[in-house]
């Protein structure tokens, strides 16, 4: 098929302003380091408050907790397989403490 080259086909073009470059100007420089460590490790965490007060609020949870799986409200769901065993605990409870 003589003289049918290029038939059909549209022409490639590339704007190199369409990116962000002038032409003619320098390319950004090549990345031959890894970035830096995310989250930064000046950021520490903040340490846990420890006290009688923090005590009974773990010892108050866990107690509400326990309660909340006796109430008629919380599901228990074996699988077949005997897996394991999904627990439905009552998020509006455990999400006020």
């Amino acid at each position: 098929h003589a003289g049918e080259a290029g038939r059909g086909r549209a022409a490639l073009t590339f704007n190199i302003e369409a990116v962000g470059f002038a032409k003619g100007a320098a390319l950004p420089e090549d990345v031959l380091e890894p970035p830096a460590p995310y989250p930064s490790t000046e950021n520490k965490p903040v340490p846990l408050k420890t006290g009688e007060d923090e005590d009974y609020m773990l010892a108050l949870k866990q107690e509400l907790r326990g309660t909340t799986k006796t109430l008629p409200y919380f599901l228990t769901v074996e699988h077949h397989e005997g897996l394991f065993v999904c627990f439905l605990f009552i998020s509006l409870v455990v999400t006020v403490l």
